[in-house]
């Protein structure tokens, strides 16, 4: 039987969510909650949004992973976590929702 990605990486299990650490802060992964994806998602759209290269973010997202301080924020690309600090998404000084739903 072959195993989806989805099923080795289901962030909505518990027991997976703190398996994922952030490699700038230590600190563990979350994923976004719907609020948290819309205020981002917004903030894209009005060209507020860059990664630590100083790249403007483009385009809509429907998964993120936050680090517990709300403070960095991480691309999910074909179910695969996009943990390289370079391309991480800096959140400071943008007004994101910091609760999960």
């Amino acid at each position: 039987m072959a195993i989806k990605k989805k099923q080795i990486l289901n962030l909505g299990d518990p027991l997976n969510q703190n398996r994922l650490f952030c490699p700038i802060s230590k600190t563990a992964l979350m994923p976004a909650s719907d609020a948290q994806l819309k205020s981002f998602n917004n903030l894209v759209k009005n060209g507020q949004v860059h990664d630590r290269n100083g790249d403007r973010i483009e385009g809509e997202y429907s998964d993120l992973l936050l680090n517990e301080n709300f403070d960095t924020a991480y691309r999910i690309r074909l179910d695969i976590p996009q943990l390289i600090p370079a391309l991480s998404i800096s959140l400071e000084g943008l007004n994101l929702v910091n609760s999960v739903d």
